[in-house]
């Protein structure tokens, strides 16, 4: 009967650190799909301006393209965030709560899958939780 409880128990555990993580991953989706039609539309104006000058002579869209990669450029160390997708373990290792066996794991893991789709993936990382992804998770990005 003992044996039995236990079982219940890591079941019901299970259960509910599954529903946590996918209730995680569907805010972390919605979150994201919101940000890939403001930038759509953004990415649609710039797109429909780039039209018109590259029927231009073949000058032109070589310029055009040059500024078009500056600003990207630094766009992702001005904002301080470490790319998940990117970053080597001693990088990973600056993280709050990720030691060189958590990082190497991330490395696998994204390894395993290609890359990162978005932050809250690493919660399928072995050893990494809500509470150790909430450590860091505002000094990480996926991009």
């Amino acid at each position: 009967m003992l044996t039995l409880s236990c079982a219940l128990c890591a079941s019901l555990t299970m259960l509910i650190q599954q529903a946590v993580h996918y209730s995680a991953l569907q805010r972390s989706q919605i979150t994201q799909s919101e940000q890939s039609k403001a930038n759509g539309t953004e990415k649609d104006k710039t797109a429909s301006t780039q039209t018109t000058p590259s029927q231009q002579p073949s000058t032109e869209p070589d310029s055009q393209s040059e500024p078009t990669s500056g600003p990207a450029e630094p766009a992702d160390p001005a904002d301080g965030l470490l790319n998940i997708n990117t970053a080597g373990s001693d990088e990973l290792q600056t993280l709050k709560g990720v030691g060189p066996v958590t990082a190497q794991r991330i490395i696998d893991y994204r390894n395993q899958i290609g890359r990162f789709d978005n932050v809250d993936q690493l919660l399928e990382v072995k050893g990494i939780g809500e509470k150790t992804l909430a450590k860091f998770r505002d000094q990480v990005c996926a991009r």
